[in-house]
Formats: C-alpha cells, structure tokens, sequence
C-alpha cells in the first residue's frame, strides 16, 4: 500500500483478509501491508468453558434417515452434516449474544425453524456462506457467526442502510446496478466511482471522521449502507444470483502516499467486509488504473501474497473498457458499451428491506421514541 494507496474498498471474499483484495489497489510498502497481511476474516473459536458435547453414536439407518437441510446448493453428504451441525447451534449462539434477542443477518432472521419470518432456505444459504469462508469448520464458523451478528447489532447496517441520510458527496460515490439477464452472479453489481473526488485523502479528509453517536465514520456508515441495499438485490434461494460484483472505477484519482487518517479507515473497513460479508463476491473489476497500479497487481501476483482463489476474482482494467470483459449486457459509452447514459441513470430502484429487517428497524425507532420520551420527563 505505499505507492499506491489503499482503496476505500474491500469486500472480501475469502477467509483471510489479504493485502490488495482487502484494500483494492495497494502497493505494499507503507507499513500498512503488514497489518493487511496480518488481519484474518477467520475468526477464532470462542471457548465456552465447557468440553464440546460429542454426539452420540447412531446407526447407518439412523444417519440416512435424518432429514438433510433445506438448500439450493447441492452439498456433499458431509457440507450437509456440517450444515446441520451449525444451525444445531443456533440456540446456543444466540444465547451468548450481546443482545440475544438480536439475530438478523443482510435483513433476514437468524433463527430456529419455528420462529416467525424464519426462511429455511435463506437461512440454511446464508449460514453456508460462514461454512464456505471457513472452510467448512463447524466451530469457528460459528463463533464467525457470533461475531457478526453482534458486529450487527452494535454497528446497525440496516440502519446506515435504509434510515439514515448520508452527505451528497459521498452518495455520488457508489451505484448499484441490476442486470437481469445478466450471466450468472453478475446481475447485482456496485459501481464504485472514486474518481469523482480525485484524491481519496480528500475523500477521507471530509469524510472521514465520525459525526453522530453512530459508530463509525461517515464514509463507513455510507459504504456499508451501499454493501446491504446491493446485498437486497440478491437471492439466496437462487444459487446463480447470491453474490454480487463490483467495479472499482479509479479514472482520475491521484494515489501517491497512505496519510495516517487514510490507513485507519482503510484497516476498519478491511476487517468488517472480511469479518461479516463472508462469499458475497463474484468478481471484481479495477478500471481506469493508472499505469503504476498495474504494474503492483502483477508484482502481487508474483509474490503470492494473496491465494489463488481471490486473485481469480480480480481484473484489473488500465482503460475504461469494461465491455471488453463481455461481463455486463449493457453498459454507458464510458465503459465500452453502447448507451447514451451514464452510469448514474443505471441506479437500480429496486432495493428493499426484507420483511424481517423491517420489523426490526421499526423496533429500533420505537426505541428511540421511548428514549426521547424519557428524556423529556
């Protein structure tokens, strides 16, 4: 990250954070790699204090006859074991909340079977997610869970989301596209137009200072606030449209040296994608690089300091030409494709709470309410 300083973008997929795909675009000499490098999105196993319960011995019959969990994705006999082994777990993760009464993931709940607004299916596909980041390994997946789901309830993203209004100069920042027809897991996409501040010190000189009793900064609450709508587009019960991709357009930003206020939103906003948006991406697109930042994504790549898996999501573009990537159906002029538009009239009007983020968003105004209302007696 020295040259080329870290991207204000970060959404990783896979299970530990590494340098460029944590921070898009870093060179690595500015003393901030290291802590990249460092960082894991692998969470450790929390001890309960307690010797983790075997479960008992069952016959062949037994184990064929137990019902497998409801998914799209086609899962070994085992992933399916691992499956029922953490929704097992549920209750217990639950109980060991912060707040245990809080149990949303991207909208939707978390929870038993019987519990209202409970989907099986979308449950069972976002817990896979957490499986799949961590290698199928039932215990730190769930304590990956835990993590989350009280990162959640204390940072609330349905709320940077769907009940706060953010600065003009930020929201310019980011679009979220939708191509139907699109190939698969590339109908959702979120353009990231950085190049509209031309200096992402500037972009972290205004706004990157917190200025509520909200946790975080502005430009945090914004970003993750434009991470949940994308994430609404997306369909859990469809395994060709539950991950998103995201073009980084850097056209016109000048990157030359990681300032202090630049390596600290960089590093939170690195940890919380990593931590609790785990195998939400497709791909990622890099346009409009400059001929620098190329040339430290092939030094990268050289290295090997990032695994092969992540690097198969990344493209990095020198020009505008996204068309060329034969990606996208359809795209403005700018990026090689054919419309009159730019890429503004693309914003997608169709993300939606669901129904269960919702509920608990009136629940937290509700509060608030009743806080106003103490504080005036």
């Amino acid at each position: 990250m020295s040259a080329v300083a870290a991207t204000p973008v970060e959404d990783v997929p896979a299970t530990k954070v590494e340098a460029p795909d944590s921070a898009t675009g870093n060179t690595v000499d500015t003393g901030v790699s290291n802590d990249v490098k460092s960082a894991s999105t692998k969470a450790t196993p929390i001890p309960s204090g307690e010797p983790e319960a075997k479960p008992a011995a069952t016959t062949k019959d037994e184990k064929s006859s137990a019902p497998a969990p409801k998914t799209v994705t086609k899962l070994t006999s085992s992933e399916s074991a691992k499956l029922a082994q953490l929704i097992a777990q549920i209750p217990k993760i639950l109980k060991s909340l912060d707040n245990p009464e809080y149990d949303e993931v991207f909208g939707y709940r978390i929870n038993t079977a019987d519990k209202e607004f409970v989907d099986e299916v979308i449950r069972n596909e976002i817990l896979l997610k957490f499986l799949k980041a961590d290698e199928f390994e039932v215990a730190t997946a769930a304590a990956r869970l835990k993590n989350t789901l009280n990162w959640r309830n204390k940072f609330q993203p349905l709320s940077a989301a769907w009940d706060e209004k953010h600065n003009e100069g930020l929201t310019k920042l980011g679009v979220i596209t939708e191509f139907p027809n699109g190939k698969p897991n590339l109908k959702v996409a979120t353009f990231n137009l950085y190049g509209n501040m031309q200096s992402l010190s500037k972009l972290f000189g205004e706004f990157g200072d917190k200025t509520s009793d909200k946790p975080g900064s502005q430009f945090l609450r914004w970003r993750i606030g434009l991470m949940e709508r994308a994430v609404s587009l997306l369909d859990f019960t469809d395994v060709t449209n539950d991950k998103l991709a995201q073009i980084h357009d850097y056209t016109g930003v000048s990157i030359f040296r990681m300032e202090k206020k630049q390596k600290q939103n960089t590093k939170e906003i690195i940890e919380i994608f990593g931590h609790n948006y785990p195998e939400l991406l497709s791909t990622k697109f890099f346009v409009g690089v400059p001929v620098f930042m190329s040339w430290v994504f092939s030094f990268l790549k050289t290295v090997g300091i990032i695994n092969k898996e992540t690097l198969k999501k990344f493209n990095v573009i020198s020009g505008t030409n996204l068309a060329a990537e034969d990606a996208f159906p359809e795209l403005p002029k700018k990026y090689g494709g054919k419309l009159d538009k730019d890429v503004y009239a693309l914003d997608s009007k169709n993300t939606k709470i669901p129904q269960y983020g919702l509920e608990l968003i009136k629940k937290l105004g509700s509060a608030k309410m009743q806080e106003a209302l103490d504080d005036v007696e």
